[in-house]
C-alpha cells in the first residue's frame, strides 16, 4: 500500500539513501534537509523522482517547526510515516566544548523531533493512523570520551520515545527508535567542535562502516514490525553486552584505541 513517508535529514547519508528506499518502494516522499542542492542530487538518483516532493528547511529553527508540519501535511493530506533523521555529531571534550555547541547539539538531536512529534500527533491522532520513527545511535547506551554532548542528546531521544511508545500504546499511532553503530557516512566532516566549527574531517571508523543504502533496506523491513528498538551494527555492536556484563574491559579497550 503506497503511503506518505516524511524524512528529514534527507539530502545526505541515511536520510538521502532512506529517500532512494522509499521512493523506489513506491511511496510518496516528502524529503527535508537545508540543502537544496543536496535533495535535487538526491531525488535525481531516484526510480520515479515525481513521487519526491522538496522541503527546505533549517530544523534547528524551532519556532518554525509547527508551521512547518501544517505546510507538509497538506501536500497530501496527511503524512502516514516520519522518519526523524536529522541530526549533528559532535567531538570534543567536555572541558572545552562550549555550552552554546552543546545546546545547538541537543536542538537539532532532540529538541528538535520532540517538537515535531508534538505537532504530528493531534493530526495522527485525528487521522487515526501514524507511525514515527526516530533514527538513534548506539553512542546513547554507553559514554564515550569527546562524544558527552551527542551521546547525551542521543540517549535522551531513546528514553523519551520508549515514553511516548508506553502513553501511545492503546493508540493507532506507533512509534520505533532505531540504533545504527558506524556507518559509512560524513558524520565526522559535519560534525562540531568544542567550538562550534565543523570539524572537516574524515572518519576512519566511518569509511569501514556500512553501507547507508544496506541500512536503509534493513530500518525499512524493520519499520513493517511491530518492535520498538532495533540495533543495526556491525562488529562494534560486540560493545553493547560488553558494556553490560564488563564496562572495565569495555573501557580498557576504548583507552588503547583512543592511544593508538
Amino acid at each position: 500500500m503506497k503511503q506518505v513517508v516524511w524524512i528529514t535529514g534527507a539530502s545526505s547519508g541515511i536520510g538521502a539513501a532512506l529517500v532512494r528506499q522509499y521512493c523506489n518502494s513506491g511511496h510518496y516522499v516528502i524529503a527535508t534537509a537545508r540543502s537544496k542542492e543536496g535533495l535535487e542530487k538526491v531525488i535525481s538518483s531516484c526510480l520515479h523522482p515525481e513521487n519526491v516532493k522538496i522541503s527546505i528547511a533549517d530544523l534547528e529553527k524551532l519556532d518554525q517547526l509547527q508551521q512547518l508540519v501544517n505546510n507538509l501535511w497538506e501536500i497530501h493530506k496527511g503524512i502516514d510515516t516520519v522518519i526523524l533523521n536529522a541530526g549533528i555529531g559532535q567531538w570534543g571534550s567536555v572541558q572545552d566544548t562550549k555550552i552554546e555547541v552543546e545546546n545547538k547539539i541537543f536542538n537539532l538531536n532532540f529538541w528538535s523531533p520532540i517538537q515535531t512529534i508534538k505537532f504530528l500527533l493531534p493530526k495522527m491522532q485525528k487521522k487515526g493512523f501514524g507511525k514515527i520513527i526516530c533514527i538513534g545511535s548506539i553512542s546513547s547506551e554507553f559514554g564515550q570520551r569527546n562524544l558527552a554532548a551527542y551521546s547525551a542528546s542521543k540517549s535522551a531521544l531513546k528514553i523519551y520515545m520508549e515514553s511516548l511508545k508506553e502513553e501511545l500504546y492503546k493508540s493507532p499511532i506507533k512509534v520505533q527508535i532505531i540504533s545504527p553503530g558506524i556507518i559509512n557516512t560524513k558524520i565526522m566532516s559535519s560534525a562540531l567542535n568544542a567550538m562550534g566549527k565543523r570539524l572537516n574531517k574524515v572518519g576512519k571508523n566511518q569509511e569501514k562502516g556500512m553501507n547507508p543504502e544496506k541500512l536503509a533496506r534493513k530500518i525499512y523491513r524493520f519499520s513493517k514490525t511491530r518492535r520498538f528498538h532495533k540495533f543495526f551494527t556491525g562488529i562494534e555492536g560486540l560493545a553493547l553486552p560488553l558494556h553490560r556484563i564488563s564496562p572495565k574491559i569495555l573501557y580498557f579497550l576504548l583507552r588503547r584505541r583512543y592511544a593508538d
